[in-house]
C-alpha cells in the first residue's frame, strides 16, 4: 500500500465518520423530508440511497481496476437512484447502516491490495464522466459529506 492509498483511505474514513456522526443524531426523524423539490426523499430514503450507491461505487472501482466498465453509455443516473431506493423501501435503518459499514470495510480491504497504478485507471462513472479510480473514490467521500450536510441542514443538526 502506498502513501497515496493511505490518504484516500483516511479521506473515506473521515467522510464516513462525519456521515455517521450526523446519522447518530437523527433519532426518530427518519421519515423527515430532506429535499423540498425533485426527489423529495426522507432521511431514511437518503440513507438507502447512500447504501446502494456505496455498493455500486465499490463494484465500479473494482471493475475499472480489472479493466472493465460497469456503466453503460445510456445509463440514467436519476432513474437508477429513484428505482433503487423504491425497490429497497423495506430495508430498516439498522440494516442500511450495517450495509454501509460492510461496504466501507470491503473497500478498505480492497484498497490494501492495490498500488498507485491502479488508482490511475479510468472508467465511466454513473455521472457519465470518465474518471480515475482515485477520482471516483474522492466522489464517494464527497457523496457521504454532501448528503450528511443535507440531512443535518434539514433536521437542524449542528455540524463541526
Amino acid at each position: 500500500m502506498t502513501v497515496q492509498v493511505d490518504e484516500i483511505k483516511q479521506n473515506l474514513t473521515d467522510a464516513r465518520q462525519y456521515l455517521n456522526h450526523v446519522l447518530d443524531q437523527v433519532g426518530d426523524r427518519w421519515d423527515a423530508p430532506v429535499y423540498a423539490e425533485d426527489t423529495a426523499w426522507t432521511v431514511k430514503q437518503l440513507l438507502i440511497h447512500l447504501m446502494v450507491s456505496d455498493k455500486g461505487h465499490n463494484n465500479m472501482v473494482m471493475a475499472i481496476a480489472r479493466g472493465e466498465n460497469t456503466i453503460p453509455e445510456d445509463f440514467d443516473l436519476e432513474r437508477f437512484n429513484r428505482r433503487s431506493v423504491e425497490k429497497r423501501a423495506e430495508i430498516t435503518v439498522d440494516e442500511a447502516r450495517a450495509a454501509l459499514a460492510q461496504t466501507a470495510a470491503e473497500r478498505d480491504a480492497w484498497l490494501d491490495t492495490i498500488d498507485g497504478d491502479t488508482l490511475l485507471k479510468q472508467g465511466r462513472h454513473g455521472s457519465m464522466r470518465i474518471l480515475s479510480v482515485e477520482q471516483i473514490l474522492g466522489v464517494v467521500a464527497g457523496h457521504d459529506r454532501t448528503h450528511a450536510n443535507d440531512i443535518a441542514r434539514a433536521l437542524g443538526i449542528p455540524t463541526p
